[in-house]
């Protein structure tokens, strides 16, 4: 396996401060720079454009090239041995001064894992990452793993449009907020570059710095107590929560009869997702059930002609776009001992400015009605959760969002941008900051007015200007409307809503990096 020329070792260090005010980060790592600038060994940094200039020494050992790719995981760092040091090849902790433990070994089996085939490691308490070159798995990429002796019976592929070569990218860190990779000069910059997972692209972090002197790069985030803090993706225990509202096209026009017709999966309940909704057939609704068709509209429309007629008769079993949303997110997921939930609640002729208002902070008193019927139902769904699975953590991933009908035919189309930047604020404060949100735009299959554009330019200024956001398109035939029946154009065919279900759930797993 090639060897890049690059030597970095980065971990960061985020100190917080009551987690209110967080400190300045703080990285450490391997220097084997000319000595006439310093020593080599382990030295902690605080300027990331100036890691020598700003530099402290850790212990006292010189650590040789045998060491490589530190990782640092608070008290202790994790290095690849490459040579025959110590025990040979493999993943060693060590807490930077004379305590040096091999951890890739496994004493039932008496074999050690080398970690001969990856070529960068990272650690955010308690998962591994690590850069992986090898023919085993899905081949070549970043993959994140719990068992240091057995990497690759605990992985699970993060990001697989990019493959990381070796040639190129030499080493990898989380630190609980983004992703940062040694880039080598081979095609661009030799530096420190920050991934992001929405646009798929690298943006340079570290300045002018080059990072030819240092081996290595890890991340850490620490909050007091570094077990408080786990990354997004946490390995097992962990149920992932995504959020669904709008108005009715989120409420949903989809019929199970269509679904039993296709024979989709998806007209059964689904064993493996669960749901909490707040709208939908009364068996349902404020209950921690199956995934399942049947938090839709329950009433029928009989001014014209009907879809199924002989389901004149409500309530009607329907669904949304949270069915396929909930299908997609889970099928991303494949981390033993994890769960998905999707949490639902929708109303139909609802308006952003006014319905769903936001006040921006993560009080509801001044919010409006419907966001604040919205915000009772997550807080029972996650209540119900905490209650079923105590022994796990809740992680609430992201958001979908299917609304501005209303908006448009109100006229409230040029405030569109601004409340919905305030609506995604106001998500974020009462319910995490790193949730992705994910919308559905409004289709030109629905309407062509000036308006319907104006509210549909807004949605993609919001996810183009906004981090972790992220606009679906709805055009093309994929998208049909209801137009020749009794539901009209403004609402989505069953097919439909599951094409923009599928559309939100890669998006909020691609934005959140569980694909």
């Amino acid at each position: 396996m090639k060897r890049s020329p690059l030597v970095l070792s980065l971990c960061v260090l985020l100190l917080a401060a009551g987690r209110a005010g967080a400190a300045d980060p703080v990285y450490a790592g391997y220097y084997r720079g000319p000595a006439s600038v310093m020593p080599a060994g382990l030295y902690s940094f605080t300027n990331l454009a100036d890691a020598a200039g700003s530099a402290a020494r850790i212990g006292k050992a010189p650590f040789n090239v045998n060491w490589q790719k530190t990782a640092y995981g608070g008290a202790k760092y994790y290095t690849f041995v490459k040579g025959n040091v110590r025990q040979g090849p493999g993943l060693y902790e060590c807490d930077g001064g004379s305590s040096y433990v091999l951890i890739s070994a496994n004493p039932e089996t008496g074999k050690t894992y080398t970690f001969g085939d990856w070529h960068g490691i990272g650690y955010c308490n308690p998962v591994f990452y690590g850069l992986y070159d090898g023919a085993n798995m899905t081949g070549p990429g970043l993959y994140l793993f719990t068992d240091p002796a057995d990497p690759e019976g605990t992985a699970e592929r993060l990001f697989p449009s990019q493959t990381f070569p070796s040639d190129t990218w030499s080493d990898v860190a989380f630190d609980g907020t983004r992703y940062l990779f040694v880039r080598t000069a081979k095609d661009g910059t030799a530096g420190i570059y920050q991934y992001d997972p929405q646009t798929d692209s690298f943006a340079l972090a570290s300045g002018t710095e080059t990072y030819s002197d240092w081996n290595g790069l890890g991340a850490y985030v620490a909050s007091g107590d570094p077990a408080a803090t786990p990354p997004p993706h946490v390995h097992g225990k962990t149920i992932y929560v995504v959020l669904f509202g709008g108005q009715s096209n989120a409420r949903g026009w989809g019929y199970r009869q269509y679904l039993l017709d296709t024979k989709n999966p998806l007209a059964e309940p689904q064993a493996d997702v669960d749901l909490f909704t707040g709208t939908g057939l009364p068996a349902l609704v404020d209950t921690l059930t199956q995934l399942q068709s049947g938090s839709g509209i329950t009433g029928v429309k009989k001014n014209g002609t009907m879809q199924y007629p002989a389901l004149a008769t409500p309530p009607v079993n329907r669904f949304g776009p949270e069915l396929s949303l909930g299908r997609t997110v889970r099928d991303l997921i494949h981390i033993p001992d994890s769960k998905v939930a999707v949490i639902k609640y929708a109303a139909s002729n609802t308006t952003l400015y006014e319905d769903w208002k936001p006040d921006g902070t993560a009080s509801d008193a001044a919010d409006g009605p419907e966001y604040r019927k919205f915000q009772t139902t997550v807080r029972n769904g996650l209540a119900a959760l905490a209650a079923r699975y105590p022994d796990y953590k809740i992680n609430i991933i992201g958001m979908g969002w299917v609304q501005g009908e209303s908006d448009a035919l109100e006229d409230q189309s040029a405030s569109y941008q601004a409340n919905l930047s305030a609506f995604i604020t106001d998500i974020r404060a009462t319910f995490g900051t790193n949730i992705v949100f994910a919308l559905s735009e409004l289709s030109p299959n629905q309407k062509t007015t000036a308006a319907w554009n104006t509210v549909r330019n807004a949605q993609e200024a919001v996810a183009a200007t906004m981090p972790h956001v992220v606009a679906t398109a709805t055009t093309g035939t994929n998208y049909p409307t209801a137009g020749a029946f009794t539901e009209g154009s403004l609402h989505y065919l069953s097919s439909a809503l599951l094409r923009i279900g599928q559309d939100l759930g890669k998006a909020i797993g691609v934005a959140s990096g569980l694909e």
